[in-house]
């Protein structure tokens, strides 16, 4: 992930395992909008997607074929961010170099069951300090992948993270016990393009797909889409390794790539986000709306993991699906295609 100029740079990154570092990305208006506008619109797009991304990947542990003990939280740093913008981001949450500091606590996640919240500055683990870097160097990456790195390291077991974080300068200890949930944790993307993706390692959603969709269950339609992909191991990574999820074998959709792929992630997407709570209905409104705002998606398109059918086909080829979640639901059945 490269720093982009100007208000890209302000980007930050998202790291694997327990640790998710947040990856904001819409700017507010016009490019020239005073620095703390454009730092709120970044926040809340990070937010907005750290709720749903966990949501999704604790609920559907028992899925996924990899999972992880993780925190749910996002971290940033000041060493992210750009000059415009790491003034406001070091006033408004107290960031100091590469120390990580808390962007998001999802509701329900073990950090904000530890009552850690934006503006928390994570300074030591297990009475191992992190490295504060070199407070007011150019923007990188590096120092909070270290940071984060020894953070993972820590939850690994799945013990409870002995932390020391400071907040309005006062430094207290927090004991953090993560869980377990799916390993794939989500990056924002600053594309400005209509995509999302997953790597066998994160689930990416660009800027513009963030912006399309309206509300929380069709961000989960989203998001749900990409995590499947990663359940059916359409696409898998060597480092990405833990343990299998207890109900994985239950499955009965094809494993691996297959030119029926994306129709088979939309339909376990809809499974998934139901089970994670998100209403399946309203997720699949999301499909006339993506048509149009985008007037490629009413067309049948391919990429590399198979063919999309145009978002009217898709829709249609949900209706099924979601009859038999109704019914599943009506027979207290489990939600396990």
């Amino acid at each position: 992930m490269k720093l982009r100029p100007g208000l890209l740079a302000a980007a930050l990154v998202l790291a694997a395992g327990l640790s998710a570092c947040g990856h904001p990305a819409i700017e507010s208006g016009s490019p020239a909008a005073p620095p703390a506008a454009r730092l709120d619109a970044l926040n809340a797009a990070d937010a907005r997607v750290a709720e749903v991304s966990w949501t999704l990947a604790r609920s559907n542990a028992d899925l996924c074929p990899v999972n992880r003990f993780r925190t749910g939280w996002s971290l940033q740093s000041a060493s992210q961010y750009g000059d415009a913008l790491r003034p406001v981001a070091e006033a408004r949450y107290g960031l100091e170099g590469d120390l990580p500091g808390i962007l998001a606590a999802p509701a329900g996640s073990p950090a904000a069951a530890a009552g850690l919240a934006p503006g928390d500055l994570i300074l030591a683990v297990e009475g191992r300090p992190l490295d504060r870097g070199d407070v007011g160097a150019a923007s990188a990456y590096d120092g909070l992948d270290a940071n984060t790195a020894l953070l993972d390291a820590a939850a690994a077991g799945g013990g409870p993270l002995d932390l020391s974080v400071r907040r309005a300068g006062v430094v207290r200890r927090v004991v953090v016990q993560p869980v377990a949930a799916c390993a794939y944790p989500t990056q924002i993307e600053l594309t400005g393009s209509f995509r999302s993706h997953t790597d066998g390692r994160h689930i990416f959603i660009s800027d513009r797909m963030v912006e399309a969709a309206a509300g929380p269950d069709q961000l989960a339609f989203i998001l749900a889409h990409e995590l499947a992909h990663a359940v059916l191991e359409h696409r898998t990574q060597p480092d990405v390794t833990g343990p299998r999820g207890a109900g994985n074998a239950a499955l009965t959709l094809r494993r691996g790539l297959s030119l029926s792929a994306e129709a088979d992630a939309d339909r376990l997407g809809l499974y998934l986000l139901a089970r994670a709570g998100f209403d399946p209905y309203q997720a699949v409104a999301f499909l006339p709306r993506y048509a149009e705002i985008n007037p490629a998606a009413r067309f049948p398109q391919a990429n590399a993991g198979g063919v999309y059918e145009s978002a009217p086909a898709r829709r249609r080829a949900l209706q099924p699906v979601l009859a038999d979640i109704a019914a599943r639901r009506a027979d207290g059945r489990p939600l396990i295609p």
